[in-house]
């Protein structure tokens, strides 16, 4: 646990360190207080829906500008092993189709943003793209979520529909081949980002 843990922080050091060098002149970088914040996957097999919590994330944002809600950096890492289900043996089902011993860490990173609506003077819907990586399969990924900005808080949420096949995974099965879970999933998050005041 310590070896997952201490791996954990390597990474996303080197994360924030490269995402943020050139931009970070622009304005003082926000980190993701995992506490506040979720990440849940839904899915569906032929019996019955799951459902899977992320229990340890890490993360950090920064803005060319803030009143316009121009994102310079964006980036989400969940620790594979911290996704816990409510269901018997779902986390070790997950732990197992997401090669959780091979592969540490799920991981997102904000390559660019499509489109900006101003909902309301501190909401903004935004859609964009992303690189995901699961199980060290790399794909761009579109996203839709909603940005509230409040003083130097900063909240993120959204939703998003994957295949797992699309990641090479293989939909898990249980019970021999009883239960087969179907290949598409639910990403939603809401992530919370605090620090001190922007620039």
């Amino acid at each position: 646990m310590n070896t997952n843990r201490n791996f954990f922080k390597r990474l996303i050091i080197c994360i924030v360190a490269i995402g943020f060098s050139v931009n970070y002149t622009q304005g003082q970088m926000l980190r993701l207080q995992n506490s506040e914040s979720s990440l849940t996957v839904f899915g569906a097999s032929n019996l019955h829906g799951w459902k899977v919590d992320a229990e340890t994330q890490q993360g950090a944002i920064s803005f060319n500008n803030l009143e316009s809600c121009d994102i310079s950096n964006l980036s989400l890492t969940v620790l594979t092993k911290s996704l816990k289900g409510v269901m018997p043996g779902m986390a070790e089902t997950v732990s197992e189709t997401l090669k959780s011993d091979e592969y540490k860490y799920v991981l997102f990173v904000l390559t660019k943003v499509e489109n900006v609506t101003k909902k309301d003077n501190s909401v903004f819907e935004l859609q964009a793209l992303g690189d995901l990586t699961i199980a060290g399969t790399k794909r761009s990924v579109p996203i839709r979520f909603e940005v509230t900005i409040d003083d130097n808080k900063v909240k993120l949420e959204g939703r998003t529909i994957l295949k797992m096949t699309d990641f090479n995974l293989t939909p898990p099965e249980a019970l021999s081949g009883t239960v087969k879970a179907k290949d598409d999933v639910m990403l939603r998050f809401d992530a919370r980002f605090a620090g001190s005041t922007l620039l």
